[in-house]
């Protein structure tokens, strides 16, 4: 049995980023890129008015006052989306709207609410500065800048920046297409009448949305029953996928076949059992390269084991480097018992309180087959092997499953 720390090194060491694919750029959100981006012409590509006013030479208003308004004739209009025109005289002025661009001989805009206009006639009351409200060519993007570094995660901002230049397509890392079988003649698919020693399959649709949570693809293969010839056949079958994830079928039970399945069908088991609770018996192999996670049944142990192990591997083989969600320290509200030997992971609640201080406790019975202590967590409170518990008013590390949730106050 090794600790956690080590399975996680294990399998981050026999994993390895997939290959490229070229995506539509409005279906790259979130994906990884896999070459920088580069510009292709300047965003603004021209100078610009920030606002709608009027655009003229700064030096045509100096003296302006309320006592000594500064007059000059309106020319003409600049939309956005037009040409610049002609070049302005120093003692002209032509109306410009947000966007439009700069023509030759301007310097400044003054903005609509700081002028009045009578007969076509400008009149100013104080002086513009040199380059006032004018966003010039190349401002926020250079022509050939690195717009976005390779394996960079595209967030929405991201895509509009790089429609900005023209881009239509980017080469990303490919996501992984992840088998996952479920295993027991105890296990039922929705849709099917259990009898009353039987239950729903909830682990596969917990996998699944586990799995696209973080961004790769879910491949359910069903129920394999507790026969060696059938489970080595779904298995030989999930691993035409990218990933294999199995629930269930590693504990000790007498139909318990798994272990003894993957060394027949040449899967390289790298470990079995992992010193934590819930989720010991966890295992991972490998075959030809291919990841295999195989765990537990219990609801609790499946879906802790996948955020701790198979969402970390998932993440690397889509070329992300930040592969761990965040942790935070939190004050501990209640007292928590556990025997050394083994890190415990507790379902826990993590709220900012009105002293700006994060606290945490815990969603109650702990028991790995009690999936509501999942579902009502945004955290996981983490006790070191060490550890012999944790008293109220400890501090405690805290993974967070749910950030957002965990870290905001009311009224945010």
């Amino acid at each position: 049995m090794i600790r956690v720390s080590e399975a996680r090194r294990i399998i981050l060491q026999n994993v390895e980023v997939l290959g490229t694919e070229v995506v539509a750029l409005d279906d790259c959100l979130f994906r990884v890129l896999a070459e920088p981006v580069l510009a292709r012409r300047d965003v603004p590509p021209h100078d610009n008015s920030a606002m709608d006013g009027f655009a003229l030479t700064a030096a045509a208003t100096e003296g302006a006052s309320d006592q000594a308004p500064v007059s000059l004739p309106v020319v003409r209009t600049i939309r956005a989306g037009e040409m610049a025109g002609s070049r302005v005289g120093e003692g002209e002025a032509v109306r410009i709207m947000t966007g439009a661009p700069v023509p030759e001989g301007i310097d400044a805009v003054v903005p609509v609410e700081d002028t009045y206009v009578e007969a076509e006639n400008l009149f100013l009351t104080r002086p513009v500065k040199p380059g006032a409200n004018i966003r010039r060519a190349g401002e926020d993007i250079g022509r050939s800048e690195v717009v976005l570094p390779a394996g960079r995660p595209l967030r929405p901002a991201d895509i509009g920046l790089i429609a900005s230049q023209g881009i239509a397509q980017l080469k990303v890392y490919r996501k992984p297409e992840v088998a996952i079988l479920a295993t027991g003649v105890e296990v039922v698919s929705l849709g099917e009448v259990p009898h009353e020693a039987q239950i729903y399959s909830s682990n596969s649709h917990s996998l699944g949305a586990l799995v696209r949570e973080c961004g790769a693809l879910s491949r359910q293969l069903g129920i394999a029953r507790d026969d060696p010839d059938h489970l080595s056949a779904m298995i030989e079958e999930g691993l035409q996928s990218d990933v294999l994830v199995t629930t269930g079928g590693i504990s000790m039970g007498d139909y318990d076949y798994l272990k003894d399945v993957f060394g027949k069908v040449g899967v390289e088991v790298l470990f079995w059992k992992v010193a934590q609770k819930p989720g010991k018996p966890m295992t991972f192999g490998v075959r030809h390269g291919r990841p295999v996670f195989a765990l537990p049944g219990n609801p609790v142990s499946t879906s802790l084991s996948f955020e701790l192990y198979v969402r970390p591997a998932l993440r690397k083989m889509m070329g992300h480097t930040r592969l761990f969600r965040p942790t935070v320290r939190a004050i501990l509200e209640e007292d928590v018992k556990k025997k050394r030997g083994r890190r415990n992971f507790i379902r826990g609640v993590v709220e900012r309180k009105a002293d700006g201080i994060l606290y945490a406790h815990t969603t109650g019975e702990q028991g790995s087959g009690i999936l509501r202590s999942m579902s009502s967590a945004n955290g996981i409170i983490i006790l070191p092997e060490d550890a012999e518990g944790a008293k109220a008013g400890d501090r405690v590390e805290v993974y967070l499953i749910d950030s957002e949730e965990a870290l905001c106050t009311d009224g945010d």
